[in-house]
């Protein structure tokens, strides 16, 4: 039970000393000047944990959104900070396979290419989005800023897939889940 306890002080006070770092990596792969920071998600209503298998039906509803509605449509959709794209820590984000941000619940980051971020681990996260989308569709564990958490930089696992030879959808949850999954793994 105390090595939990400390394990968990561990990742606060490790995420504290990242937030620096990311957010200027964050500023400085946006272009940022400062300002004020994109609205965050509303909190879930029901605070529980997101698991990995909501994740993933959260994903597949949004390509099926994709797909039924078109890409302009669909991307309209999930930028939109009141829509059924964007609870509480759960956002579809997407990308091209250059690298530009598509959609995400951060509006500074749409239509900034973010090829090149790395999180405060030195991980090319948007990089190993793209490879993991190319070869259809897996996991990355990474660290990203948690809107449900002020934006406190937290330890995250994101699904990725492939929409088509052109870009990609993704979402991720910062629970249980994130701690319990390393590295990325692509789905076959």
């Amino acid at each position: 039970m105390m090595a939990g306890r400390r394990n968990r002080g561990w990742l606060v006070i490790a995420a504290a000393l990242v937030g620096v770092v990311v957010a200027a990596t964050l500023a400085g792969a946006c272009g940022s000047s400062g300002g004020t920071a994109a609205p965050s998600p509303s909190a879930s209503a029901t605070g529980a944990a997101v698991s990995k298998d909501d994740v993933v039906a959260f994903v597949n509803k949004a390509v099926a959104y994709a797909e039924k509605n078109g890409k302009e449509a669909a991307l309209a959709a999930f930028n939109d900070p009141h829509g059924e794209f964007q609870v509480g820590e759960l956002y579809i984000f997407a990308y091209d396979f250059s690298g530009k941000n598509l959609a995400h619940y951060d509006q500074s980051l749409v239509g900034k290419n973010l090829i090149d971020l790395k999180d405060p681990n030195g991980k090319p996260i948007i990089r190993d989005f793209v490879d993991i989308a190319k070869n259809g569709s897996g996991w990355l564990s990474y660290v990203w800023a948690n809107p449900a958490h002020d934006n406190r930089p937290e330890a995250k696992i994101g699904y990725i897939t492939r929409v088509d030879d052109d870009w990609l959808l993704g979402a991720g949850t910062y629970g249980p889940a994130a701690q319990q999954t390393p590295g990325a793994s692509p789905s076959p």
